[in-house]
């Protein structure tokens, strides 16, 4: 509790503070190999569309060459079925591939929707369950490891919409931190005249 508490609190002020850092570590950890692997899977999924037309046509064509004679009954349902089966085979993996796709594509909008969760939250004083609920997606923590006669574990916690967070690093808050005072800074000199 007191560690998923913590991980909220401070991804709450990483996102409060630095919001358009922290947007933009998210997306780059969403980076190049997600649109690669996206890519694939959209190449694959218009394959697999592509199979089951064809084999809309053979069942046809079989269809056809069974009403004119050209094949025999025992044949055409020995065919039939091996196509529909596969026929079904490639709707499944149709539905799966569209299903990946819609929620990984997503994955900019659910990012921008849990900013503006996080803004109306103005302090986490407890974890509760319905912060846990609106927030957390799902938490996981591993067998426990022994190094230098210390035991550690890790504990991934899922964040609903986009996943692991991954943490601003020390120099990139201390950018953030300059570039806000910097606006304050110009919005003072705006106000004053100068």
């Amino acid at each position: 509790m007191d560690i998923v508490l913590e991980n909220m609190k401070r991804v709450f002020m990483n996102v409060n503070l630095f919001e358009e850092q922290f947007a933009k570590k998210q997306m780059e950890a969403y980076g190049e190999e997600k649109k690669k692997e996206l890519s694939e899977k959209r190449k694959e999924l218009s394959k697999v569309k592509k199979q089951f037309s064809e084999i809309d046509i053979l069942i046809q064509k079989i269809y056809e060459d069974n009403a004119s004679g050209k094949l025999s009954d025992e044949r055409n349902a020995t065919m039939s079925i091996s196509y529909e089966k596969e026929q079904q085979e490639l709707k499944e993996s149709i539905v799966t591939l569209e299903e990946y796709l819609s929620t990984e594509t997503d994955k900019t909008e659910n990012l921008q929707r849990f900013i503006d969760k996080v803004k109306r939250i103005t302090e986490i004083r407890e974890l509760t369950p319905e912060l846990i609920h609106e927030f957390i997606e799902k938490i996981v923590v591993s067998s426990p490891r022994y190094f230098d006669g210390k035991r550690y574990q890790i504990v991934d916690i899922y964040y609903n919409g986009i996943g692991i967070i991954r943490g601003l690093t020390p120099e990139e808050m201390e950018e953030s931190f300059e570039r806000a005072l910097e606006r304050i800074r110009k919005n003072l000199l705006y106000e004053l005249g100068e």
